[in-house]
């Protein structure tokens, strides 16, 4: 009986062993598929990504392959190159945004910039009935002068919204939805042209190279 008991015993801790590395051999493989459907998402987005969004990039890549790095030796051969593959990808794709994104802003041009989007260089200082006006005044401008600009101009053009939207975010509560509304279209009108200008330098780029 005490051998039959101690033979049940083992065979259900090697039962249990391989229900866990089966466990851990399926998640990993879901946080592979994952990473995978992330980078082919972020590569499709080109150069849209912006100066401010750079950085919850950059931590999000760490977070998704944190675990898959501490368990790589489960994976199959196929599924490690693959994976070794995504990284490369990412390291270069990476190497590339610091290049743009790692010189930092001159704080007198900044200046300069929001004086001239805005008309002030106290934005921190603005009314929750003054948002609606001075995000109107920014567009109205970026609308203006957009097209002359470079990439680095949209960097400063970017760091000004960031400016107003964090001010914005300080006075919400007392902003009527009227000028809620408004601002928010606002909003998402120049993130559209944002984009819109790093995606037709991306596509210009790649003509210049065939």
């Amino acid at each position: 009986m005490k051998k039959l008991f101690v033979a049940a015993l083992m065979l259900w801790m090697v039962l249990s062993t391989l229900g866990v590395q089966a466990q851990t051999k399926s998640k990993l493989e879901q946080d592979l598929e994952d990473f995978r459907n992330w980078m082919n998402k972020r590569v499709s987005q080109g150069d849209s990504i912006t100066r401010a969004e750079w950085p919850a990039v950059k931590q999000e890549f760490r977070t998704r392959t944190q675990r898959i790095d501490r368990n790589s030796s489960q994976l199959n051969e196929a599924s490690r190159q693959e994976y070794g593959q995504l990284k490369s990808q990412y390291q270069e794709w990476e190497a590339e945004k610091e290049e743009r994104y790692g010189q930092p802003l001159s704080r007198e041009t900044a200046t300069t910039w929001e004086r001239r989007l805005t008309g002030t260089n106290k934005i921190g200082q603005l009314k929750a009935s003054q948002m609606r006006g001075t995000f109107v005044r920014f567009m109205e401008n970026v609308r203006a002068q957009r097209t002359d600009w470079s990439l680095r101009d949209w960097d400063y053009a970017e760091h000004v919204y960031l400016q107003l939207n964090d001010r914005k975010q300080q006075v919400l509560s007392q902003m009527n939805n009227s000028d809620k509304m408004k601002v928010a279209a606002l909003q998402v009108e120049f993130n559209t042209l944002r984009k819109s200008r790093d995606a037709k330098d991306r596509y210009n780029q790649m003509r210049e190279q065939r």
